[in-house]
Parts: C-alpha cells; structure tokens; sequence
C-alpha cells in the first residue's frame, strides 16, 4: 500500500515518534563545528546488518528515504532505575516502540516525514527466525513485532512492502539515549493546559510551565492514558516535545558550551545503531535537514487510518491502514 512520499497538503495531523527528539538534537549538534568532528569520528556508532540481498525491494525513485526507529532497548539501566525513576520496568518487548520515515527529495525540496503506529496491522513477510533458523511463512501481525522477529532486515523489508517506498538507510535510537539527551541540555520545558496524570508511565504534571529532566520527559513522551486518544495523542505529545527540546538546544548556549556539547552529542552517537552503508556525509545531511522540523519548512503526515481498535486473536487491539486515505495521500504527494 502506497504512502505519500513527501506529503504536503496543510491541516494533516502532526505527527512525530519519540526517538525523533533525540534525530532534531542531533541536527542540531551535528551543523556546528564541534558536532561535525564528532561525526567523522564514527567509530563509537553501532552497525547493522539492515538489508537482505535476496528479496525483490522497491525500486529507486530518486530521493533518500531514511527509516528512523525507536526500540524499548533497556540493557545497561539497571531494573531499580527503570522500576522506581523512569516507570519502565518489566521485560523489554523487543520491538520498535515508534517508527517513522524521512523522505529527503533529491532537488533539496521540504523534507517529509511520515509517522507509522507501533500497533499497524499489516503483512510480514517470509522469512528467517534469527534463533532457530527455521523459516517462517508469510502472515500478517503488528509493525512493530518485526523487529522482535527479525531485527532490522525484517523491519525495513516489512516496511517496504507495506508502504511502496524502497528504504536507503537505517537508524535505530533506544531509551537510554533518550534520557541523557534531555539531562545534557539541562530539562526541557513543556507547557499543558490541563493536569496530565498516567499512572502507567509515572506522568504527574500539574498544568501550566514544567521543565522536565530526562526521565521526566520519558515519563511525558511514553504516555498513552492521560485520555482516551491512546497512541495518537501520545504522537500528538511527542511532536510538542520535539520541537522544544530542540529550541532548547539552540537557545540554551549548548552549540557555544564545548562540554555539554560533548555531553549530548556522545549521548545521543552512543545509543544510535545504523545500516552499515551510511556514510558521515550522509548522517549529516539528514540531521541538517532536520533542522527544517523546528522551522516549519518540513512536512509531517501519519500513515491514513481506517480503524483504531481492530482487536485480533493473538494480538489484541491494532490499528488499520486505510487503503483509499493512501491512495489518495500518495497522489496528493
């Protein structure tokens, strides 16, 4: 199912993934000098190991199409921290908490960016279980349970599959660096005009102006019952906080402070996994691009849907893609 691939048609729906703070820091820090060095020095990033080389792909239509990820990646954070401070305990699921798709024409157009829900009900395709070698027929099931099943090469083939769009490159962002990203630049500031409280998450907000540490913030962006908008509102949220974390990287002397600059810029490369052909250049072109996020000069949809609460045996509640919506949004494009 086609989706639009630099979509551009006002009023949509906003839409951003968690780990897309972390991506709008990073513009940042990489555009100044400092940020730059730090790139060149790629050694301290994780390669995977995100292509299979025998699977009919989409073809090339010309523009650079990143598949941004966030996972519920908990190694190195000690269960009490993640239990008591960040309301995160219990098992990792080993999936992709949010999922999103960065579009960057080749004429140097607006970017685009397209948010997919973790809960997408769609097609998985054949292939490989990493733990016992067997093969695994093609079946449908939730987005974000390819990563669990197949890591990254399931991921982006699902992906790709489901939306048309051949993907370039792989960058995948966890909790941790998450939470020290918002540290680094001492707390962002967020501002609601009610009471937000998600016993789940951990949230307590009172209304008005609160500036919250790392895992408040967590606390903020994980959010899912503070009404009965779910995933969605949650999106809506993580939008909001992205575009102030990253004012607050260029308003708070950050790009102009050597340490903390260090302090984010090694947060944020430390938790960053990416497919083995993305180049410094690259990585630094895409973060520049991000800049536009915060100016306005970017475009944000989410993929159409038809159905919020599409329960499924074995899966629970998903969410439906709206095939006619897609078509549509594609030929808006």
């Amino acid at each position: 199912m086609p989706v639009s691939p630099l979509p551009s048609r006002p009023g949509r729906r906003r839409v951003w993934p968690r780990r897309l703070a972390a991506g709008l820091a990073l513009g940042v820090l990489v555009t100044s000098g400092g940020g730059w060095a730090v790139l060149h020095g790629l050694g301290s990033i994780d390669r995977v190991d995100a292509f299979s080389g025998d699977q009919a792909r989409p073809a090339d239509d010309g523009a650079t199409t990143f598949l941004v990820v966030g996972t519920d990646d908990r190694d190195g954070i000690p269960e009490r921290t993640l239990k008591d401070v960040l309301h995160a305990g219990g098992e990792s699921c080993h999936c992709t908490d949010t999922m999103m798709i960065v579009r960057l024409a080749g004429n140097g157009a607006r970017a685009g960016v397209v948010s997919i829900p973790r809960d997408s009900y769609v097609d998985i395709p054949a292939h490989r279980d990493p733990a016992t070698r067997k093969d695994v027929p093609a079946a449908k099931g939730k987005i974000n349970a390819a990563y669990g099943m197949g890591g990254p090469q399931l991921t982006v083939a699902t992906v790709e599959q489901n939306t048309g769009l051949r993907i370039d490159h792989y960058v995948q962002l966890d909790f941790a660096g998450f939470v020290s990203a918002v540290d680094a630049v001492g707390g962002v500031r967020v501002c609601t005009a009610k009471p937000l409280k998600d016993e789940y998450s951990g949230l307590d907000l009172p209304a008005g102006t609160s500036t919250l540490d790392g895992a408040g913030a967590l606390k903020y962006v994980r959010a899912r019952h503070v009404d009965g908008s779910s995933d969605l509102g949650r999106m809506h949220r993580q939008q909001k906080f992205a575009a102030q974390l990253l004012h607050q990287v260029t308003s708070s002397g950050t790009l102009l402070n050597p340490v903390r600059l260090a302090r984010v810029t090694d947060s944020l490369l430390g938790s960053v996994k990416t497919d083995k052909d993305l180049t410094a250049d690259e990585l630094i072109t895409l973060a520049t691009r991000m800049k536009e996020l915060s100016e306005g000069r970017a475009d944000f949809a989410t993929v159409p849907l038809a159905q919020l609460d599409h329960p499924v045996s074995g899966w629970g509640s998903t969410v439906v893609w709206d095939q006619a919506g897609a078509r549509a949004t594609d030929q808006s494009g």
